[in-house]
């Protein structure tokens, strides 16, 4: 162990599920605090009042009662005039202020209410106290309060319960869904279903349809690619092996050179189709490296000097018409390989004699080079479908292996480039490649 933290994969199920019974219990007991507080204040508010109410009906009637006499004593409502002296009275301070006071007499709590009846309204008029013992004022509040708060929470499991039911039945599609794509095997890449699947899924159901759907392309691009290969070396290989045996059968050696020739002529092209294929091969496959800054003249003008004496094999007039330096990025020189397809497809399919002119500039924040031979050109509905591997225009009578385009487009789409083919109105083609200058 190197100590490092690592990410944990949590559970959304779970953690949704402790978010809301938390916050529903966190809720519950506040709702219920709140409640029962409230409950026991307007308990304790009401009680005051009925200290206030009988203090009036008692000043009315102008005299000291005890009320009632046959309950609990600490039920009991003790009504006095300030200043008796009567057994019953409790000893209340009579310049006591109006009003509701909270006083200690003998180690008990009272709430006392004092009141001062005028003269029009009592026959006698005087100063009365309403009191009540405060332990059962409380008892009365607090049961009002605990009334308030235990459906509260009663209720508050039978909430969290639902809860905890609601997203478990919501996650239900998702384990569906898993159990559905676990249950297929390598060769299913049909698209997942999507009837069912909750809205918050679907976003990411359509992203993982696309993805199978380029991989079912892929996988069906490299099954033909990989047919394909194997039908293109087994007729060298064929050739070469009927070559072979006619050369075993010479009898002289001016006739073993003679049949030799085409053998090492097979070996080339079976060569340069394996390099191909490879190259093809690792532009698909490899994991994208670090771009680099490179000079495209220069690159395009080592790929002429290479390519020189093949042009200059067939008296093909090659040289560049405009040749700027510009700077753009490369991925482990493809784009040499780009431009080296370019020339040769250019000087193989032009006849004796011609003409390739090649063009290095800028435009428009582009790099862009174009190659333009006085060849026989490509038929318009062939345009697109000589950039698929393998692919040979049906006019042409050169040797070749059709990846050379292929592997172009590739290099060109690692690189953020574009590749163009366009037939010439003078005769021949116009091969153009752009890439975003630095």
């Amino acid at each position: 162990m190197d100590g490092s933290q690592r990410p944990v994969n949590r559970s959304l199920q779970q953690n949704l599920n402790r978010w809301m019974l938390s916050a529903v219990l966190v809720f519950s007991l506040l709702a219920g605090a709140v409640s029962g507080w409230t409950a026991f204040d307007e308990a304790r508010e009401l009680q005051d009042s009925l200290l206030q109410q009988v203090a009036a009906l008692v000043a009315n009637r102008a005299r000291s009662i005890s009320l009632p006499v046959d309950v609990d004593p600490e039920d009991t409502l003790v009504v006095q005039r300030l200043g008796d002296t009567d057994r019953q009275s409790l000893p209340i301070p009579p310049n006591l202020p109006d009003g509701l006071h909270t006083l200690d007499f003998a180690g008990i709590g009272w709430r006392v209410y004092v009141y001062t009846a005028s003269p029009a309204a009592s026959s006698q008029g005087g100063r009365f106290a309403v009191s009540q013992q405060t332990e059962a004022r409380d008892e009365v509040a607090w049961g009002s309060g605990l009334r308030t708060l235990l459906p509260i929470l009663l209720l508050a499991p039978v909430l969290m319960a639902m809860v905890s039911f609601a997203v478990n039945r919501s996650f239900r599609p998702v384990r569906v869904l898993a159990s559905a794509v676990d249950k297929r095997d390598e060769n299913r890449l049909d698209d997942l279903p999507e009837q069912r699947v909750p809205q918050e899924l679907l976003p990411f159901t359509h992203s993982i349809n696309r993805l199978l759907a380029r991989l079912r392309a892929a996988i069906t691009q490299q099954q033909r690619f990989v047919a394909d290969a194997a039908h293109e070396l087994r007729t060298p290989v064929a050739a070469i092996s009927l070559q072979a045996e006619n050369l075993a059968n010479a009898h002289t050696l001016e006739e073993s050179r003679e049949r030799l020739a085409p053998v090492q002529e097979g070996l080339e092209r079976l060569r340069i189709l394996v390099a191909h294929l490879l190259d093809l091969a690792r532009l698909q496959g490899e994991s994208r490296a670090e771009p680099e800054t490179t000079d495209f003249r220069q690159v395009v003008q080592l790929a002429i000097a290479e390519l020189y004496p093949l042009a200059e094999s067939k008296s093909i007039d090659l040289g560049m018409l405009r040749n700027e330096s510009l700077s753009v990025q490369d991925i482990t020189g493809s784009l040499g390989v780009l431009v080296r397809n370019a020339l040769e497809n250019a000087i193989r399919y032009t006849p004796a004699g011609g003409k390739v002119d090649v063009s290095l500039f800028a435009q428009s924040g582009q790099a862009i080079l174009q190659v333009e031979d006085s060849g026989c050109g490509i038929p318009e509905a062939e345009l697109v479908r000589v950039f698929e591997p393998f692919y040979r225009v049906g006019v042409s009578i050169e040797p070749g292996n059709g990846l050379g385009l292929a592997i172009s487009q590739e290099i060109a789409r690692r690189l953020g480039g574009r590749v163009r083919l366009i037939n010439r109105e003078t005769g021949g083609l116009l091969f153009e490649y752009q890439q975003p200058l630095l």
